[in-house]
Protein backbone atom coordinates (compact mmCIF):
# COMPACT_ATOMS: atom_id res chain seq x y z
CA UNK A 1 0.00 0.00 0.00
CA UNK A 2 2.84 2.07 1.04
CA UNK A 3 4.48 1.76 -2.88
CA UNK A 4 1.03 2.93 -4.06
CA UNK A 5 0.69 5.77 -2.02
CA UNK A 6 4.43 7.01 -3.29
CA UNK A 7 3.64 6.42 -6.56
CA UNK A 8 0.68 8.73 -6.35
CA UNK A 9 2.67 11.29 -4.52
CA UNK A 10 5.16 11.39 -7.37
CA UNK A 11 2.77 11.88 -10.14
CA UNK A 12 1.37 14.87 -7.65
CA UNK A 13 4.86 16.36 -7.24
CA UNK A 14 5.21 16.11 -11.38
CA UNK A 15 2.27 18.15 -12.20
CA UNK A 16 2.80 20.50 -9.29
CA UNK A 17 6.52 21.16 -10.80
CA UNK A 18 5.52 21.41 -14.00
CA UNK A 19 2.61 23.66 -13.24
CA UNK A 20 5.06 26.03 -11.09
CA UNK A 21 7.14 26.13 -14.34
CA UNK A 22 4.48 27.03 -16.74
CA UNK A 23 3.32 29.53 -14.03
CA UNK A 24 7.12 30.96 -13.63
CA UNK A 25 7.36 31.25 -16.99
CA UNK A 26 4.20 33.00 -17.55
CA UNK A 27 5.57 35.55 -15.13
CA UNK A 28 9.01 35.96 -17.05
CA UNK A 29 7.09 36.62 -20.16
CA UNK A 30 4.54 39.59 -18.66
CA UNK A 31 7.91 41.00 -16.73
CA UNK A 32 9.77 40.83 -20.10
CA UNK A 33 6.61 42.57 -21.78
CA UNK A 34 6.46 45.40 -18.96
CA UNK A 35 10.20 46.04 -19.47
CA UNK A 36 10.00 46.23 -23.17
CA UNK A 37 7.79 48.94 -22.18
CA UNK A 38 9.62 50.72 -19.95
CA UNK A 39 7.19 49.98 -17.29
CA UNK A 40 10.29 48.74 -14.71
CA UNK A 41 11.94 50.89 -12.04
CA UNK A 42 15.48 50.06 -11.53
CA UNK A 43 15.48 47.23 -9.22
CA UNK A 44 12.86 45.32 -10.94
CA UNK A 45 15.28 45.65 -14.27
CA UNK A 46 17.85 44.60 -11.98
CA UNK A 47 16.22 41.37 -11.35
CA UNK A 48 15.15 40.52 -14.21
CA UNK A 49 18.33 40.27 -15.42
CA UNK A 50 19.55 38.28 -12.90
CA UNK A 51 16.42 36.07 -13.71
CA UNK A 52 17.55 36.27 -17.74
CA UNK A 53 21.34 35.71 -16.53
CA UNK A 54 20.56 32.75 -14.44
CA UNK A 55 21.82 29.36 -15.94
CA UNK A 56 19.05 27.07 -16.90
CA UNK A 57 19.56 23.25 -16.34
CA UNK A 58 17.89 20.65 -17.85
CA UNK A 59 15.71 18.10 -15.83
CA UNK A 60 17.76 15.33 -15.50
CA UNK A 61 15.82 12.14 -17.01
CA UNK A 62 14.87 8.99 -15.44
CA UNK A 63 16.38 5.98 -17.06
CA UNK A 64 13.94 3.26 -17.40
CA UNK A 65 15.48 -0.02 -17.28
CA UNK A 66 13.85 -2.85 -19.83
CA UNK A 67 11.77 -5.14 -17.30
CA UNK A 68 14.09 -8.51 -16.82
CA UNK A 69 13.41 -10.94 -19.06
CA UNK A 70 13.48 -14.46 -17.45
CA UNK A 71 15.03 -17.38 -19.87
Amino acid sequence: MMAIDDLLDRGRDARRRDEATNELAAVLQALEGLAGVDLLDATQKRELARLRDRPRTKRARRRRTAPATSA
